[in-house]
């Protein structure tokens, strides 16, 4: 069996074959996918991350047997926030969550080749998800993604959406969920509307339909911390009456809480 390990920074993947195609999530460096099916160039994949389907160009990825991609998994431990690293003279940035080898201020890509760290940091995944779990998620969310543009299908800061940011918020906690918002819902325990605290994820339909189209973080003073494509990115503002967000209220439909494990 082969598995596919993204050797790009980012690695797009789409809906179906072709890069016309809708993004539905991608696949970020050093994370893995399994082989589905091959189509000249492109790969339909089933991301080992969350499960999810989808095409990536070959230009993106190293195929590898599955033996090798789980070696690689063991290895690369370490998760970039954000880092710069020099190889061959130049600087090449890893974006937030990328995973690596860590071998004090070296890395090791999945491509073969090692840098020196020259801006940002690399750190062991268990420092990440100690680090992360010191804080609240939304807070957590705001310093690693205030500003971010909105991007569907995005999950870094170098573009995210609703659901790509609250993923990426927990995965650096140690907690893995779905892609999509309308399946992170089944995840967590069931608040009541009157008891939502700070932390808590808010679901809401959409304005035509039944169903779950949006999630955010619960935060301080009755704000909300999320990518939106509203206001083209991620930001916190208030949800009160007579606010641009107050129209969410009424499509609130479920809460949850997040317990880390």
């Amino acid at each position: 069996m082969t598995s596919l390990i993204a050797t790009a920074a980012i690695a797009p993947v789409f809906s179906q074959p072709g890069v016309r195609a809708e993004q539905v999530t991608p696949l970020i460096l050093g994370e893995t996918a399994a082989l589905l099916e091959r189509s000249g160039d492109w790969r339909r994949v089933c991301t080992h991350v969350d499960g999810y389907d989808g095409w990536i160009h070959s230009g993106y990825l190293s195929e590898v047997e599955n033996p090798a991609a789980e070696e690689w998994r063991g290895r690369a431990g370490g998760w970039s926030e954000g880092a710069v690293v020099r190889i061959g003279g130049g600087g090449i940035p890893l974006p937030l969550r990328a995973r690596v080898v860590l071998d004090n201020d070296v890395v090791g890509l999945p491509d073969g080749h090692r840098g020196r760290i020259v801006n940002g940091c690399v750190r062991d995944m268990t420092q990440v998800v100690s680090g992360a779990r010191a804080k609240a998620p939304e807070r957590w969310a705001f310093e690693y993604f205030f500003g971010s543009p909105y991007e569907w299908g995005g999950v870094t800061p170098w573009g995210v959406d609703c659901s790509g940011l609250v993923q990426t918020t927990f995965s650096a906690r140690g907690v893995t969920l779905p892609r999509d918002s309308a399946q992170q819902v089944f995840h967590g325990a069931a608040v009541s509307l009157d008891a939502i605290r700070p932390g808590d994820l808010l679901f809401f339909k959409g304005e035509s339909s039944a169903g779950i189209t949006h999630v955010a973080f619960a935060g301080e003073a009755d704000t909300l911390v999320h990518s939106t494509l509203a206001c083209g990115g991620m930001l916190v503002e208030p949800w009160l009456p007579g606010s641009r967000a107050a129209g969410l209220r009424e499509r609130l439909v479920a809460v949850r809480r997040l317990e880390d494990r």
